[in-house]
């Protein structure tokens, strides 16, 4: 009996594997790259320091009690955040508005249900907001609207906000060693235009495809055929404990960022503040010890790997840096950026992100390894670190939403029912007035000299 074997396409190895790999990269690059310095802001040729696989290896344990303070940080908020989505609040919330909202047309409830979703991405986001896109593709087929427009509203919005999560940038300010979430404010406004300007560009297609179905970039309207009869969403109603649930969720964060900057807290004001919220929230929702202890203990766990992986990606630039290559690899990057103004090279920083965003799917890995980089380049070009934390940000960010590497994207859209290329043919405009607005945005804040503290 012979079976038809199917050819293995191309998929990206394991993080773990991605991390050792870069490291042994590394360690190859110390034995035939030029060795060098910045020394009061001048590259300065150095003898090589060559680093051998043994020694690379023991740095794993240094690179993780140096990531000990992004570490501890990330797996509080992770534990915190667990409690709060476990509680289904934030779903419940949302539903409700959707259900209110049942009656309108594409021209309410398409751009309402897409800014709710970006918010829940800018505030709560992580991969398992993947759940979202069927309550995307359900307000799409009551709006007889295509699977591409299912697919905006319930994948698009929450990686929209997601790659302006507000909250996202507390990593790489770590590295950068400027005050961890300094500058919130800013990237509340930067999340709220980036999600308005997403909400009425997905409005204008869906208003299309209402007029003229044959208009759907998925060039056929046999998707119209597969609606059948529109079905009554379920009645949701929003409960007072899940407005209050929600308000303390959004709320502890401008909380623990004034007690962290204005009162001099420090990062010790994150998990103060996050973890008696956490529990709050659980009674709140009725739950009892036993459970907001195992949903606490679930959150922590997820991030665990993240855990690692920071400290592995810190091992990797203990390579770098002691084998005396990464400011070398800053300096012959900084070089086709050098003679451009400050603004304009702050642009070419976070395009070089965002061409690294591809093969790097992973945020988390992605700022361990990167931001050492991008630091002594930004020291080199006369950039703030706040200017520089930006600019890492807009390269990781809207790239995600047409990665063929990430999960999120991938099993969203398979979830749609949306084929990848028709998704990345209609998606790929969107991402470059993304990005545009953010290189605007970007150019100004550089030229302010912008510190955001």
């Amino acid at each position: 009996m012979a079976e038809e074997k199917k050819k293995k396409g191309f998929k990206m190895p394991h993080l773990l594997f991605l991390l050792v790999g870069m490291m042994v990269v590394m360690v190859i690059l110390t034995y035939i790259m030029p060795a060098g310095q910045f020394v009061e802001g001048v590259y300065t040729p150095m003898e090589r320091n060559p680093i051998n696989p043994g020694k690379a290896l023991l740095y794993i344990y240094q690179g993780m009690v140096n990531s000990a303070s992004v570490i501890a940080v990330l797996l509080c908020n992770g534990g915190a955040v667990g409690v709060a989505l476990g509680t289904g609040a934030l779903d419940r919330v949302v539903d409700g508005c959707i259900y209110k909202l049942r009656d309108k047309g594409a021209a309410v409830l398409v751009p309402t249900v897409f800014f709710l979703l970006a918010m829940l991405g800018g505030f709560g986001g992580s991969d398992a907001l993947i759940a979202m896109v069927p309550v995307g593709v359900m307000c799409a087929t009551k709006l007889r609207l295509d699977p591409i427009s299912g697919a905006a509203l319930g994948l698009m919005s929450t990686l929209t906000g997601f790659a302006c999560r507000p909250g996202g940038s507390y990593q790489a300010q770590a590295i950068m060693e400027i005050p961890l979430y300094s500058g919130y404010n800013e990237r509340i406004g930067i999340l709220m235009l980036s999600s308005i300007v997403g909400a009425i560009f997905v409005t204008m297609y869906a208003m299309k495809v209402t007029r003229d179905p044959s208009k759907s970039a998925l060039g056929n309207t046999e998707w119209v055929a597969e609606l059948g009869e529109v079905q009554e969403m379920e009645e949701k109603k929003i409960a007072g404990k899940d407005l209050l649930i929600t308000a303390l969720f959004i709320g502890q964060f401008p909380v623990a960022i004034f007690l962290n900057l204005n009162m001099g807290l420090g990062q010790a004001a994150m998990p103060a503040v996050l973890i008696p919220v956490s529990i709050i929230c659980g009674f709140i929702n009725g739950y009892d010890g036993e459970k907001i202890g195992g949903l606490f203990s679930k959150g922590v766990a997820g991030m665990g790997f993240v855990a690692f992986v920071i400290g592995f990606a810190g091992a990797v630039s203990l390579v770098m840096k002691n084998g005396l290559i990464m400011d070398t690899i800053a300096y012959y990057a900084c070089m086709p950026l050098a003679n451009l103004s400050k603004g304009f090279a702050a642009i070419g920083i976070s395009m070089v992100v965002t061409v690294l965003n591809f093969f790097i799917p992973s945020a988390s890995a992605k700022v361990a390894a990167l931001m050492p980089l991008v630091k002594p380049m930004a020291d080199h070009l006369g950039l703030t670190g706040q200017v520089a934390v930006q600019a890492y940000l807009v390269g990781d960010g809207f790239c995600n939403i047409i990665s063929p590497f990430l999960g999120w994207t991938i099993g969203g859209l398979a979830a749609a029912k949306v084929p990848f290329d028709k998704w990345v043919k209609w998606a790929l405009p969107y991402v470059i007035i993304q990005l545009v607005i953010q290189w605007v945005i970007l150019f100004f804040l550089t030229n302010i000299g912008w510190t955001g503290v």
